[in-house]
């Protein structure tokens, strides 16, 4: 078992009904149809809309930073109004199917694009911008008067956290107390149990100046202009705000300028448009690879999203959608993942139990029979509460005081009103429609049939429904699982990556296949700013290296799997792969040899150093080849292996809405770089997980999305967010954490094995004990601050510490297994029962006994 558990900390953050505002116009403004082109294609089209990811990514990454919430996870709930009742849309990046087949097949559409006008770009605020927020709620604030309240608040807190600084740094000169069990060494079994509710944070006002700085920000950039032809010459900004108003309506069948009927695909032209003019390497990049890559594939579209940031977003309105193995089975995603907030308001109106509450007549039943058996419940009543205060109350309850007290004498208050309403009405024949409200309150215990009129029980089960949700997103995404493999922090990483290739087919390193240099810039995502990370590039070919070729040729397999098809059917695919286990020993051969060989690789002045090589098999095959059947690359012990094969569109064994994912595998860029940040820090695929229920490896395809390497949904782009460098980091701390804890129990088993007697008592003034108490002092202290800056999620000081700590558990250890060696051995080298037999001492003491029993028996 671990050691180390998380603790969690939930706020419910409310914001301002201005911020959905704002949020809906920027994902409509940005939604537009799928095919554009498609015959009969209306405004009020129940037909699918994909939502651009960015303009709302960017929304939500400036509206966290305002708030000021990036020292904690964020995830929002939304439920924007639809404009239409059977509107339904999705998130993706980038452009559908139909849009890339579009810039194929008309390879002048980027020329004609490349001369338009320059348009509105991404809205991504300054910092000027955010700090204008806080200054417009300062100013709402002293409006209002209630400015020194908030600066009270934030003295508050800098006070807190004085004394929380001033605590760690008495920790450090305390003496060790032994008064009872020390909770940092639980035990395995000792797992924190969960307690509180979450905590409620009013950030109405603040996000309310941000949605009118935002939306100004919106203002500046044209925002109610979407294309050059819309312009009106001397249209102020309401105007062009009112008119784009309407439009929206009337997406496809808008008048322009001079009455000129708007592009059916106005909205796939401004995003290609946005894309060219775009200042991102990468948005360049894709729209180049998306009008000259004829296999260029489109993204999922999705509900869910994962931010750059440290946010994620759920959009009930949006969808439903499903994805992941074809074969299905359990963690799948579904139609049923996300629960239907309109089916659910409808099941609601249809089926609430308040609903029979509206009936005047039911309401008269239940009454009359309130009044016929009033008398008879609170009787019931009484003896409840005689029952309760037996149990509870008698002997010293209320002379502990406290919350046992007070309730106490309350059950005994309500106990005197059930009597005195009991004995008042005993006389009467009965009771009248006024006792109604009196016997209402006077069921306290066993309530009465009012109880329960407006609760939902379909509203209930969305409840619990969008609370698995968030436990979801807490395990999966928030603190996933980590990978078994060792992830040890260096400062110093060696990344050798070995390049194999057996044609001369195609370039493995071009851009359009592995991207080398987009290789090394997204594993720097995952630096901490006091690591390096250094790049060793070789290149063999198997026609010049004989020992490559034969390891080649004894780890390559073949087989036949049977594979299940989009539409239903069982086909039996011949496979190509590589044993990795038998491979794996051939090439750490060949690496261990570079590595001596090179002197400027192995360079003894580094000593904080870590070596990750890296193989890709280039391959030219008339089959693809893959890693032990299914895999591109796979994160080993000790290396990490990969292949690239000549095949363009692999139809794989994951689908997406109906359609099968096909992947590119002459690009394996997206697949080496999830194996390698398993390798260097145990970053797991997103959609795995490890069920503790059953305690194996199980898979949740719910948070497999984002433009990340580590899903399959976007195919793209290949970024490390936030949320997991923030994993990686937080693996490091784990297991140095864990190593330190080990460490300091081996020490306290070893000195609770060793024992101080006579035989070794003389050796007792060579064990250092002081220098074993300050050691477990400082570990301790390291292990404080370095749970404090973990708290704050920065890793970048916490690192630091929990390195302190392991090398203080380590000295610990190693003192308290030297002084057990020690009083063993001095134990052994000259024991008391080991010495002669002194029979002189014996004849005295013999003597003596002798000389007094004489005395008393003569005398």
């Amino acid at each position: 078992g671990t050691h180390v558990y998380y603790k969690y900390n939930f706020h419910v953050v409310e914001l301002h009904p201005d911020v959905n505002a704002v949020l809906e116009a920027v994902i409509w403004d940005n939604s537009r149809p799928i095919d554009p082109w498609q015959q009969g294609l209306e405004w009020a089209s129940p037909e699918m809309h994909q939502t651009d990811i960015l303009p709302v990514s960017n929304a939500l990454d400036d509206l966290v930073q305002t708030l000021r919430l990036n020292n904690s996870y964020t995830l929002f709930l939304m439920n924007p109004k639809l404009p239409y009742a059977d509107f339904s849309y999705g998130y993706r990046f980038g452009f559908s199917k139909q849009e890339l087949n579009k810039l194929h097949d008309n390879a002048d559409l980027i020329g004609i694009l490349n001369e338009r006008p320059a348009v509105r770009p991404y809205l991504k605020m300054s910092h000027g911008s955010k700090q204008d927020v806080h200054t417009l709620y300062s100013s709402v604030l002293e409006m209002k008067g209630e400015l020194d309240q908030e600066h009270e608040i934030q003295r508050e807190i800098d006070r807190d956290r004085a004394k929380l600084d001033k605590l760690v740094t008495e920790k450090s000169e305390e003496k060790v107390k032994h008064d009872g069990p020390d909770a940092l060494h639980q035990s395995a079994g000792d797992k924190p149990q969960p307690r509180g509710r979450p905590q409620y944070r009013d950030m109405r006002g603040l996000s309310q100046a941000w949605a009118a700085i935002y939306k100004q920000s919106l203002h500046d950039l044209s925002y109610w202009k979407r294309h050059p032809m819309e312009e009106e010459e001397g249209e102020d900004e309401e105007g062009a705000q009112d008119r784009y108003q309407r439009e929206l309506k009337h997406l496809l069948g808008g008048k322009g300028k001079g009455g000129k009927e708007l592009s059916r695909d106005i909205l796939f032209e401004v995003l290609a448009t946005r894309l060219l003019q775009s200042s991102s390497r990468e948005d360049k990049e894709y729209i180049r690879a998306a009008a000259q890559d004829s296999h260029a594939q489109q993204d999922c579209l999705v509900d869910l999203w994962v931010g750059q940031g440290r946010w994620s977003m759920i959009d009930f309105s949006a969808g439903p959608f499903e994805w992941g193995p074809v074969v299905g089975g359990k963690g799948v995603r579904s139609f049923q993942s996300i629960p239907d907030i309109e089916a659910l308001r409808a099941a609601a109106t249809d089926f609430s139990m308040g609903g029979q509450w509206s009936d005047p007549e039911y309401v008269n039943k239940v009454g009359q029979d309130l009044r016929e058996h009033g008398l008879e419940r609170l009787e019931k009543e009484k003896d409840l509460l005689l029952v309760f205060l037996a149990n509870r109350c008698e002997g010293d309850a209320e002379s502990r005081g406290g919350d046992a007290a007070a309730t106490c004498a309350e059950m005994r208050h309500k106990l005197s009103a059930v009597v005195a309403f009991i004995q008042g009405h005993t006389k009467q024949k009965g009771l009248d429609k006024s006792d109604d409200a009196t016997l209402r309150q006077l069921a306290f215990v066993s309530g009465g049939p009012h109880e329960g009129a407006n609760m939902s029980l379909v509203q209930r089960s969305m409840f619990a429904k969008v609370g698995s949700l968030i436990e979801t997103t807490q395990r999966q995404l928030i603190t996933p699982s980590a990978s078994a493999l060792a992830s040890p922090y260096k400062s110093q990483i060696f990344f050798h990556v070995y390049v194999i290739s057996n044609h001369d087919t195609y370039e493995p390193l071009s851009p359009e296949h592995f991207d080398y240099a987009k290789f090394k810039s997204k594993l720097d995502q995952l630096r901490l700013p006091r690591q390096q990370f250094h790049f060793v590039l070789h290149k063999y070919s198997m026609a010049e290296d004989q020992a490559l070729a034969v390891a080649y040729a004894n780890a390559l397999r073949s087989s036949v799997v049977a594979t299940l098809r989009v539409d239903g059917k069982f086909v039996a695919t011949k496979r190509m792969y590589l044993d990795s286990q038998v491979l794996s020993r051939h090439l750490q051969l060949l690496h261990e040899h570079l590595l001596e060989s090179d002197h400027d690789i192995e360079d003894p002045s580094i000593v904080d150093r870590r070596d990750i090589p890296i193989f890709i098999f280039s391959m030219d095959f008339p089959l693809p080849v893959f890693i032990d059947k299914h895999y591109q690359a796979r994160a080993l012990d000790d290396m990490v292996l990969a292949v690239q094969s000549d095949e363009l569109e692999w139809e794989s064994h994951i689908a997406c809405n109906g359609a099968p994912i096909t992947w590119n595998l002459r690009n394996p860029l997206r697949p080496v770089l999830a194996a390698t940040a398993q390798h260097l820090a145990g970053l797991l695929p997103m959609h795995v997980s490890w069920d503790d229920a059953h305690n194996k490896i199980s898979q949740d395809w719910l948070w497999s999305v984002g433009c990340t390497p580590l899903t399959h949904t976007s195919t793209h782009q290949a970024n490390f967010s936030s949320i997991h460098s923030d994993t990686v980091y937080r693996n490091y701390v784990v297991q140095s954490l864990t190593e330190s804890i080990q460490a300091v129990n081996e020490g306290v088993a070893a000195m609770a094995q060793s024992q101080l007697n006579r035989d070794n008592f003389h050796a007792s003034n060579a064990v250092p004990v002081e220098k074993l108490v300050q050691m477990h002092v400082a570990v301790k202290l390291s292990w404080r601050k370095c749970l404090i800056a973990v708290h704050r999620l920065d890793y970048q000081d916490a690192i630091p510490h929990v390195h302190q700590a392991l090398r203080n558990a380590n000295h610990f250890r190693d003192l308290a297994v030297h002084s057990q060696h020690l009083l063993r051995l001095s134990g052994c080298l000259a024991p008391s029962h080991s010495r002669p037999f002194d029979w002189w001492m014996l004849v005295v003491v013999a003597a003596a006994l002798l000389s007094v029993t004489s005395y008393y028996v003569l005398t």
